[in-house]
């Protein structure tokens, strides 16, 4: 068992947090605070544009393209229950992600977090960066936090908010997992079953693939643990081998043959 992890994990030479830091820089850290004054103004206007539109929409009226809505009693009511139940459904969905549901599988877990990179306005901004800070161990999650500069580990908002702007960054290999890139579907079938190795630790392996042609793009490989309270799994490490021209074989890496 023993000799077939080390096999596995050997075509993974460098870890990810290593090619991250050659392309997250303290800048992406620092760039969502840069000339906030200047940009007050226009967010408070697109604030209330922004609230506006969510009104009127929870009250189910087309907009007249008015911001000004007039409120009446049965109004009131209306928006306290749609909102209401917006906030339920907001729980639930957290609930039902790791690590808040204990009985997700591994698979479950990488899957549902490059789920959330992709769509990571759902439920709630930047839901999708907040969930890869969450389902990490500590070691895990000082590495992301490293990436983009930030030594608080209380700052988990303005870490997501980081990782937004440096993922998304044009030319950079990461930005596929937040839909930057080549549109791709998730293969697990490498990871059929699951290398459980029996001592609250496993390893998943994640393909990449273009969705139209099937051609590998990236294959990624995870690390994961299980959470002594609950036996929920994190992720420890993740790991990047890039098959894309522009990128092959990626920072900091070695060319290595696999069959695909």
């Amino acid at each position: 068992m023993t000799n077939r992890r080390i096999s596995q994990k050997r075509i993974f030479c460098v870890p990810v947090a290593v090619v991250v830091l050659a392309l997250w820089t303290v800048d992406a850290f620092q760039s969502p605070h840069l000339q906030q004054k200047n940009r007050d103004a226009s967010y408070q206007q697109q604030s209330s544009r922004a609230v506006s539109s969510c009104t009127t929409a929870l009250l189910g009226r087309k907009s007249s393209g008015d911001n000004d809505v007039a409120f009446d009693n049965n109004d009131n009511k209306i928006l306290k229950e749609r909102l209401q139940n917006l906030q339920l459904h907001i729980l639930e969905e957290e609930l039902a992600r790791p690590p808040n549901n204990s009985a997700l599988t591994p698979i479950q877990v990488v899957q549902a977090i490059l789920e959330g990179l992709l769509e990571p306005y759902d439920p709630l901004p930047d839901s999708g960066f907040r969930l890869l800070l969450q389902t990490a161990t500590k070691k895990w999650r000082k590495a992301i936090m490293n990436s983009v500069g930030a030594k608080d580990a209380t700052q988990s908002e303005l870490v997501a908010s980081a990782l937004e702007s440096s993922m998304g960054r044009p030319h950079n290999q990461f930005a596929i997992l937040v839909g930057e890139g080549e549109e791709y579907t998730l293969d697990f079938s490498a990871s059929d079953p699951v290398l459980d190795f029996g001592d609250g630790t496993c390893w998943v392996e994640c393909h990449l693939r273009d969705k139209k042609t099937g051609e590998l793009l990236v294959m990624t490989g995870w690390d994961l643990c299980q959470r002594e309270e609950d036996g929920a799994w994190l992720v420890d490490w993740m790991y990047w081998q890039d098959f894309r021209e522009e990128f092959r074989p990626g920072i900091g890496r070695e060319e290595w043959m696999v069959e695909v």
